[in-house]
């Protein structure tokens, strides 16, 4: 019962999944453990294996990404869920900074999933932070364009059921119950655009401004 208590606090929106399979993105940090958690034990487990695929990209670009490949085909297996993974090689085009290129391999990547597992939609683990951290980007680039429940790139549907969520309450879940995640170095390097209004804009904001500010992003955001 604890789980379901849980899930409801969280807000996750379990109504914007499609019916059919559902590819489930999971890169090994705690919010998209925490998405193939939640919509996999949160709920009854029967036809699981037939609904969900856990898939995962190794990039290559830091020495710990073979280990995130085990560790997310392993908690696949956990879960009695079939995996499909890739070792990819990014090179960036003219232009093209390195984050950009790796999203554009892992978009490939999902393009030809959703052909050969037959998915209706990759539900993704964004959570309410993110929307926050998008928010303020955009308008540092005069656009508010934010991130939304339900998005398409070419024959890609994405979902995201957790954006109801903070990061730390997903946190607190897979804690709860004992579980690990898998934590990117590269995210603490504030040099990075997102991760300096995560770590330095936002906690500024939130102490001096605001500290629901999160939340008011993220119902300003769901208006625009």
């Amino acid at each position: 019962m604890a789980n379901f208590v849980i899930i409801r606090s969280m807000k996750v929106n379990r109504s914007i999944l499609p019916s059919g399979r559902i590819g489930l993105a999971v890169s090994g940090g705690s919010d998209s453990v925490a998405l193939a958690f939640l919509l996999t034990k949160g709920g009854k487990k029967k036809n699981v294996a037939k609904r969900f695929v856990i898939l995962h990209v190794d990039h290559g670009l830091r020495k710990e990404s073979k280990e995130e490949y085990r560790f997310v085909r392993t908690l696949a297996k956990r879960l009695g869920i079939p995996f499909k993974g890739t070792h990819a090689k990014v090179v960036k085009h003219t232009g093209e900074s390195l984050e950009m290129a790796a999203r554009r391999v892992r978009l490939a990547f999902f393009a030809k999933c959703v052909k050969e597992l037959k998915l209706d939609a990759i539900a993704t683990g964004h959570h309410m932070d993110d929307v926050a951290e998008t928010f303020l980007m955009k308008l540092r680039r005069a656009s508010l364009c934010g991130i939304r429940e339900k998005s398409a790139v070419g024959v890609i549907r994405f979902v995201r059921p957790l954006l109801g969520c903070r990061d730390a309450e997903l946190k607190d879940y897979l804690r709860k119950y004992g579980e690990e995640w898998r934590e990117d170095v590269s995210n603490d390097d504030t040099s990075i655009e997102r991760n300096r209004v995560r770590h330095e804009i936002i906690p500024f904001l939130e102490k001096t401004l605001d500290r629901h500010l999160v939340e008011h992003l993220f119902r300003v955001s769901g208006r625009i």
